[in-house]
């Protein structure tokens, strides 16, 4: 009894073993396995990072550029407003220099005729 007891302890164990080395064994292959699945989430990340610094690399230099043409509209739009003060400026004198000069000329239009009026005889 005591033999049969020992063969199926033994028996046992070797059942045991067998398991804790299959167990292991499933183990060390999922651990490679989530090292590659792993190794492969990495690349992709890397590759997104590189995509998306990229991106904002592109974005970066079209902010700048976009900067640049808002600073030479504002700079343009400036010298269009000095401009426009100055053909005021030219047009009130001109308009003012024809209202005078109309006056002048009405004024000896009417001067004229006033004259004229008084020199014929009757």
């Amino acid at each position: 009894m005591t033999r049969e007891l020992d063969a199926r302890i033994e028996e046992l164990r070797a059942r045991r073993n067998d398991t804790i080395r299959k167990t292991e064994a499933e183990l060390v292959e999922m651990q490679a396995e989530l090292e590659r699945q792993m190794t492969a989430f990495r690349k992709e990340v890397a590759a997104e990072a590189n995509r998306i610094g990229g991106v904002m690399q592109v974005t970066g230099r079209r902010v700048v550029a976009a900067e640049k043409r808002q600073a030479d509209l504002e700079e343009n739009l400036t010298a269009l407003g000095q401009e426009r003060r100055a053909i005021l400026r030219k047009h009130r004198r001109l308009g003012l220099g024809i209202l005078i000069g109309s006056a002048m000329v009405g004024s000896v239009i009417v001067f004229g005729a006033t004259c004229s009026t008084l020199l014929e005889p009757w």
